[in-house]
């Protein structure tokens, strides 16, 4: 008796149930993004490293067989009616009188996905699928010299010896059919007499006529170059237009300042220089940490060192005027200047006149965040949005201010939760402003 082996290989199954998951997992990645901007996994990890982040939503209906009616399944009969609700069952882990469940929690799925996959999806939810760097901020990088176009004339150096070789093989094959077709003679013969004769069509003609043996040749090279088979290359200054982008990073570290609230601040910093590295070919991120005086710090300090002492916001709007100046110039450079702080600030009018400094500069876009607390002043969003003339704009409970000084954009957002770094992000990154 044969045995025959059934071929799951060529069943679409398998490949369709396996698309079917990834597109459900895709899915609800879409729906849970603003949950997953704020994950510490994505913001902490290593570069180049996968990141495994909880998805919700993801469930795989089936039927359960082996209940009994009396648990509210299977057949039963008696009077009823179509689309009669007979009756529900209570939902698992649903208690009586607040007193606290024994039934186990909604289950998650934990994938793996690459962070770049991640910055593609938000790229499309936010509306972005195409950005164009801003042609006024390329610059032009020298990159040396490119061959353009070939020539019959030109000086030695630029000589193209393999074009000219094609060059003489095109017109001794030429020359050797128009011999063959005068003389009768075979192609060997004829190629040989035009070696003979260096290249002479008369004087191969001749030889091929005449009742004489054709010379040895074998010696001789089968082709000869001529001053018209000589080709010359031309060459061009060949340059490269480079988009940059810099984001000056400043951020109060006064003692108010929290890990939480640097956290925020972390947090929107990484995802605005994904997005921006998704733009830009290359991208600067400098560091200003203030309390009364600004300083240019490393990313660790920036991070997780805070100080004491009151809090002078100007100072960093003004350092990163001095960066401007020194090393980011605007016609060279997309500069993003983003300040975090809580609001505080010891003298937010000349904190106001050093943003209108900074914007006369023409960076890409200004922006502020604040992160408000009930604890915290909220001083210096208030003296913005009077000094720069700010519109203010709320949607589903996130505040944030936008305006325009001297065409540049001017952003102002509000950050109480996690729940608010996505419309954050959503805010800035529009269009206009990247």
């Amino acid at each position: 008796m044969a045995v025959v082996q059934p071929d799951y290989s060529s069943t679409p199954r398998g490949k369709t149930d396996a698309a079917r998951h990834r597109r459900k997992v895709k899915e609800a990645i879409h729906r849970n993004l603003p949950d997953i901007v704020g994950d510490e996994a994505i913001i902490t990890r290593k570069e180049g490293q996968v990141v495994k982040v909880p998805i919700k939503g993801v469930k795989s209906y089936h039927f359960i067989h082996g209940q009994t009616a009396g648990e509210g399944g299977g057949f039963g009969s008696g009077e009823s009616q179509r689309g009669k609700v007979i009756g529900r069952r209570p939902k698992q882990g649903q208690g009586q009188g607040g007193k606290p469940g024994g039934e186990p929690g909604t289950d998650y799925l934990e994938t793996e996905i690459d962070i770049e996959e991640i910055i593609q999806m938000m790229l499309e939810d936010l509306g972005l699928p195409n950005l164009r760097r801003k042609e006024v901020r390329e610059t032009v990088i020298p990159k040396g010299w490119t061959f353009e176009s070939i020539e019959r004339s030109g000086i030695r150096p630029r000589l193209d010896k393999k074009r000219s070789i094609k060059e003489a093989i095109k017109r001794t094959e030429v020359l050797i059919g128009a011999l063959m077709e005068q003389t009768g003679r075979a192609e060997e013969e004829c190629r040989r007499a035009l070696v003979a004769a260096k290249g002479d069509s008369g004087v191969a003609r001749e030889l091929l006529q005449s009742e004489e043996p054709l010379p040895d040749t074998s010696d001789e090279p089968e082709y000869l170059l001529e001053s018209d088979d000589l080709r010359y290359r031309t060459i061009r200054e060949d340059v490269e237009y480079q988009s940059n982008a810099v984001v000056l990073a400043m951020m109060d570290v006064s003692g108010s300042m929290g890990t939480m609230k640097k956290y925020f601040a972390r947090s929107f910093y990484f995802w605005m220089l994904s997005f921006l590295r998704s733009i830009y070919r290359t991208v600067d991120i400098r560091f200003i940490s203030h309390t009364t005086e600004a300083k240019l710090v490393d990313e660790y300090e920036f991070f997780h060192k805070g100080e004491s002492g009151g809090t002078k916001c100007a100072s960093a709007y003004e350092l990163a005027c001095e960066l401007i100046d020194t090393e980011y110039p605007t016609s060279r450079w997309n500069v993003y200047p983003f300040h975090f702080s809580d609001g505080e600030d010891w003298d937010p009018d000349r904190t106001v006149e050093a943003a209108k400094t900074l914007l006369a500069k023409d960076p890409a876009a200004l922006g502020y965040g604040e992160i408000q607390t009930e604890y915290s002043a909220s001083v210096l969003m208030k003296a913005l949005e009077q000094g720069l003339r700010l519109q203010t704009y709320q949607n589903d409970g996130f505040l944030h201010y936008e305006g325009t000084v001297n065409q540049t954009p001017v952003l102002g957002v509000i950050l109480r939760t996690r729940d608010d770094l996505y419309p954050a992000l959503r805010t800035f990154l529009k269009p206009d402003r990247v």
